[in-house]
């Protein structure tokens, strides 16, 4: 009954060699984790006026253009709410962009060029 039992990666290596092979297969997915993760720049961390969330602008550079992420956090984690890959709309282009809040913290918006771009209801 033997040959019919099943084999795994690591049966039959010495335990240094499999916790050799175990740090290298993790090596190897950490660089691959970071060759398809693109550079992010954070911008701006704001703080709402209650002091109960807080809103990070970051600059994505997948190509020459940056993209924008915003991701809010009101206790530990981050969560993105808002992408855009590139904007184009600027003459000029030079892009000044930044984030506020209202003033009763529901509402978060995004300026580019000192314009309303995108704004998020906290409540919705």
């Amino acid at each position: 009954m033997d040959r019919f039992r099943k084999h795994s990666l690591l049966s039959g290596l010495p335990p240094a060699r499999a916790i050799g092979l175990l740090v290298l297969m993790g090596f190897a997915l950490f660089v691959s984790f970071r060759i398809f993760t693109p550079p992010a720049k954070t911008v701006q961390i704001l703080a709402a006026p209650d002091g109960s969330r807080a809103a990070r602008l970051q600059h994505i550079f997948y190509y020459s253009t940056p993209g924008f992420k915003i991701a809010v956090r009101e206790r530990s984690l981050w969560h993105t709410i808002f992408y855009l890959p590139e904007y184009t709309n600027s003459p000029s282009g030079e892009l000044k962009d930044s984030l506020r809040w209202s003033a009763d913290s529901e509402t978060l918006y995004f300026d580019i060029n000192g314009k309303p771009v995108w704004s998020y209801d906290v409540k919705n």
